[in-house]
């Protein structure tokens, strides 16, 4: 059945406060993937890297100055966590209408939390994905967890994890209106390198190239990877380390790097856009990502990169966190350690020695049977019409 035309497929929205930061690629790639069945439009309070992402229509309604202060006031009053602006409701209800917006997606449960109101007063589907911080960290703030057994009764609840899905249980979700969603990547843009094997370059004494790419903040876990590299390093001789990225952590952790003599073997690339991510996958060999649970308890979901690395032949190195063992089974896709288990994670890097050849290709396979961003795009529309429709799963 050939596809229906623009103007015959029902409208969706999708909101997030900031549309777009690179580190949420997973939202424009999910537009392009659930445009075949729907008319999707974007609501968002800021406009960011639109020559990264065009889209087309976006409806950006800033908070003015002189609304923050007035908001502030009316959340001391009432109790609530969030509330839009008196201009962000009536422009947000004025698109909503004048397309016909048959469902709201929101990414991020306080960014649901903004559209609860809205769309509960137009009758109109709410769809809110979880992706961290938003079901760790953020539940231990009063406001924000009462509130959200008031979205949990309304809305339709997705999940990036199982291991998440398990955390909002205290708080009230319905599982009969939850799905745990994996989000994925396009495995065609990364394509499966055929490398020397780990364990062979080890056994040759040629060097590795690791590699992590990731925002420079305190759950990525840099610290721990830095410390780990130290001792490797001074064991090792001509293995390099390349951190991509930026981020408040940055600084510090160049610092880090030369308090522990090994500056020059670590490498700072800055922030890569997807393409120079891919390229730096293509030439490495060990990709490491220690996510950790910061002191406020924020946690990750699954990270993409990862998956992006498995597609690409990497053998990975991560953490036992959150959702990650949903992605990366110990010691047959990769390797997984404790949380900060820093002698662990040497003991693991001094193991690559070791490591089945077999292993990038079925870390390869795992992310084709289950995290291709088409197959998962396909999951997306159906939960879209789920939520329309009503159905529970």
């Amino acid at each position: 059945m050939s596809p229906a035309s623009p103007a015959h497929k029902p409208a969706v929205a999708v909101y997030t406060r900031y549309f777009l930061s690179p580190s949420e690629t997973f939202v424009y790639r999910q537009l392009q993937g659930v445009s075949g069945a729907f008319r999707p439009i974007v609501l968002t309070a800021e406009l960011r890297n639109r020559h990264l992402y065009p889209f087309e229509p976006v409806y950006e309604c800033r908070r003015h100055p002189g609304e923050k202060g007035l908001i502030y006031l009316a959340r001391m009053l009432t109790g609530r966590y969030t509330m839009l602006s008196r201009a962000q409701k009536s422009a947000w209800r004025r698109a909503l209408v004048d397309h016909s917006v048959r469902l709201v997606h929101a990414h991020f449960g306080n960014y649901g939390l903004d559209m609860l109101e809205l769309t509960r007063d137009l009758g109109i589907p709410l769809v809110v994905t979880f992706h961290g911080f938003d079901a760790s960290s953020l539940l231990r703030v009063k406001s924000y967890a009462r509130e959200l057994r008031e979205l949990f009764r309304y809305a339709h609840v997705v999940t990036v994890s199982g291991d998440m899905a398990r955390r909002l249980d205290p708080f009230g979700v319905d599982h009969s209106s939850l799905d745990v969603h994996y989000i994925g990547v396009p495995v065609e843009n990364f394509d499966f390198v055929e490398r020397i094997p780990v364990a062979k370059k080890i056994a040759d004494a040629k060097p590795l190239h690791f590699v992590q790419v990731s925002n420079f903040v305190e759950k990525k876990g840099h610290r721990y990877t830095i410390e780990a590299f130290a001792r490797y390093f001074s064991r090792h001789d001509g293995h390099v380390l390349t951190l991509a990225g930026d981020g408040p952590w940055k600084a510090p952790a160049e610092a880090l790097c030369r308090a522990r003599g090994i500056a020059e073997r670590v490498r700072f690339p800055g922030m890569l856009v997807p393409a120079e991510v891919s390229e730096l996958m293509r030439d490495a060999d060990v990709f490491v990502h220690h996510s950790v649970t910061t002191a406020s308890g924020e946690m990750e979901g699954i990270p993409t990169v990862m998956m992006e690395a498995m597609s690409r032949g990497l053998v990975v190195i991560s953490t036992l966190h959150s959702g990650i063992p949903e992605l990366v089974a110990d010691k047959q896709e990769g390797y997984l350690v404790a949380e900060r288990d820093v002698d662990a994670y040497v003991e693991c890097l001094e193991s690559l020695g070791r490591t089945d050849p077999g292993m990038p290709a079925r870390a390869r396979a795992r992310i084709e049977a289950s995290f291709d961003i088409h197959r998962q795009n396909e999951i997306l529309v159906d939960i879209y019409r789920k939520a329309i429709d009503g159905r529970r799963p």
